[in-house]
């Protein structure tokens, strides 16, 4: 059986056409673990960024002696009790 030029010709058309999209999906693919990089990379920095915040927010509640904070988290008032547990800690969180 013999393949005829027409036949001959749509095959080599998809045969490029799924070149083409094979391409296409490896640049996407590429595209989106960079992406992912990005994306953990800037979650680390606010999660750092956090952690000083809320250093920052305890070393400011024991340094001014303030009678009463709001915690960031909790959205509740803190109050001496907060403080010398605090102190017993060094003004550190374990979070």
């Amino acid at each position: 059986m013999s393949v005829s030029a027409n036949q001959r010709g749509r095959l080599m058309m998809s045969t490029e056409r799924l070149n083409e999209s094979s391409d296409r999906i490896k640049e996407s693919r590429r595209t989106m673990l960079e992406t992912e990089e990005l994306g953990v990379s800037i979650l680390q920095d606010l999660h750092q960024q956090r952690q000083s915040l809320l250093h920052a927010n305890d070393t400011v509640f024991l340094l001014l002696k303030v009678p009463y904070r709001l915690h960031l988290l909790t959205g509740k008032f803190e109050g001496k009790d907060e403080r010398k547990r605090l102190m017993r800690k060094g003004g550190r969180k374990n979070k």
